[in-house]
């Protein structure tokens, strides 16, 4: 479990970036809601290559580089990339992936933060 007293957390914005911060911070042992603005298809159009070498040695970084890379420094098509992120994020017990949810703004004080659609 994290050290600190939150253990729970908001991600606003369900893209690659997001995927992939709800899946850390659930292997890190929080519980997460990614909140998209978008509906649940995917993607498609734009290609990205994602290089497969970590930079640094920790286990988790280790495994989401190679789920979102498949474990090839190919081109992929960012819907490819999308999807096995999102099969994972499913598949993940602390994470709710909420789509269709518009964020009108977000805050925090000193004991919580929020985010409201």
């Amino acid at each position: 479990m994290p050290q600190n007293k939150f253990e729970n957390a908001i991600i606003v914005g369900g893209s690659l970036g997001g995927l992939m911060m709800g899946l850390a911070l659930s292997r890190s042992g929080y519980t997460v809601t990614i909140l998209e603005r978008a509906d649940s298809s995917l993607r498609n159009g734009a290609f990205i290559r994602l290089q497969t070498k970590p930079y640094s040695n920790s286990e988790i970084e280790r495994e989401l580089r190679h789920l979102a890379s498949n474990g090839n420094n190919n081109v992929e098509a960012w819907s490819a990339i999308q999807e096995r992120l999102r099969n994972a994020v499913a598949k993940e017990p602390g994470i709710t992936l909420q789509h269709n949810t518009r964020i009108v703004s977000v805050g925090q004080n000193e004991s919580s933060a929020w985010a409201t659609s």
